[in-house]
């Protein structure tokens, strides 16, 4: 009896060996799962992150882009008030150059009939004389 009770206590302690063992392989199991759920979950915030960047990125690059065009569109009106502003001041030029001819051709013109005015009367002078 008593070899019998001890192989039946030593059964019993085999099973909850066994028990145990079958727990802590579970356990194991499960921190495993665990550690890989972890790890996905880092590698999807890393590709988040990553994906973030670049769409911040290229918003930046797009953003310079567009001021750049902005800046050289406003170089291009620049250039071209520039070029309006030459244009009038060389038609300034030209009228200020043609009031000045025509001042000068009336000048002359004056002193002309001066010059023919005093010829008359001198010639009239001397007639009379």
């Amino acid at each position: 009896l008593k070899e019998e009770a001890l192989r039946a206590e030593e059964a019993k302690l085999e099973e909850f060996r066994q028990a145990r063992l079958a727990e802590e392989a579970r356990l194991e199991e499960l921190r495993q799962a665990e550690a890989a759920k972890k790890a996905e979950e880092a590698r999807l915030a890393e590709e988040a992150r990553v994906a973030e960047e670049a769409r911040i990125a290229e918003e930046e690059r797009l953003k310079e882009e567009a001021l750049r065009a902005e800046e050289a569109k406003l170089e291009e009106f620049r250039q071209a008030r520039l070029a309006e502003e030459a244009r009038l001041e060389e038609l300034r030029q030209a009228e200020a150059a043609k009031k000045a001819e025509e001042a000068r051709l009336a000048e002359e013109a004056r002193v002309a009939e001066e010059a023919r005015i005093a010829e008359e009367e001198r010639l009239k002078e001397e007639a009379l004389r």
